[in-house]
């Protein structure tokens, strides 16, 4: 069983993360500004990329105010590897670009595209259901009930991996492959200690695990 510290400590996610999420804020946002609006007459693919792109600045954004505004942790891990296996799964979709791959064709393209705007719009909303509760390591605040947490108990990893297999999708790699099998394994060893925690600390949570899944309603 998961140790909880509820002392005040240094909150680290903030001091860590609100730079850098600030700055991917303003690189996904200089993106949007200078990509060449695209050809007469608009395409499909061009109007989902134009809206993944509005989406994934919201998304930075939302987790920057969030950061700065949300409940404080009534407990937290004090395991080292669920803390930092967190932090690895949540930067390692940046490898993505780096694995190489061939251009998908026109058909494939569509569908990643399709994937990573439905995944992305998935994940902002997640992310304003969960508000002042949202946290990078295993913590406490609120149980949230609302939105997608009335069927599943971690939306916010469902949408990552749709929205993953969508740029996985687009140039298609062995190690892009990899890459995103080692996030799906991650963010389920994530949702565990997760799990735990919140059992341990909200009288209310078990019940709430018998009526959800974990991350597909209905399945698992």
């Amino acid at each position: 069983m998961d140790q909880t510290n509820k002392r005040t400590m240094i909150d680290f996610e903030r001091v860590f993360l609100v730079p850098i999420m600030f700055l991917l804020l303003v690189g996904s946002t200089a993106k949007l500004i200078t990509t060449d609006p695209p050809d007469t007459p608009v395409r499909y693919g061009d109007l989902l990329g134009f809206a993944y792109q509005f989406l994934l600045i919201c998304f930075y954004l939302s987790i920057v105010i969030l950061l700065l505004v949300r409940h404080d942790a009534v407990a937290k891990s004090t395991r080292l590897a669920p803390r930092a296996l967190a932090y690895v799964a949540t930067f390692l979709p940046f490898l993505l670009p780096f694995a190489g791959g061939s251009p998908a064709g026109p058909v494939l393209a569509t569908t990643a595209v399709t994937l990573q705007a439905s995944g992305m719009a998935f994940s902002a909303y997640s992310l304003l259901v969960l508000g002042r509760s949202f946290g990078v390591e295993p913590q406490v605040r609120r149980l949230v009930q609302t939105g997608p947490y009335r069927k599943i108990r971690h939306p916010l990893y469902v949408g990552e991996i749709v929205q993953l297999t969508g740029a996985v999708l687009f140039a298609p790699a062995w190690a892009k492959l990899a890459i995103l099998l080692a996030i799906v394994a991650l963010q389920g060893y994530r949702s565990i200690h997760e799990e735990r925690l919140l059992e341990a600390n909200i009288p209310e949570y078990t019940q709430y695990k018998t009526e959800t899944k974990r991350f597909i309603p209905g399945i698992v």
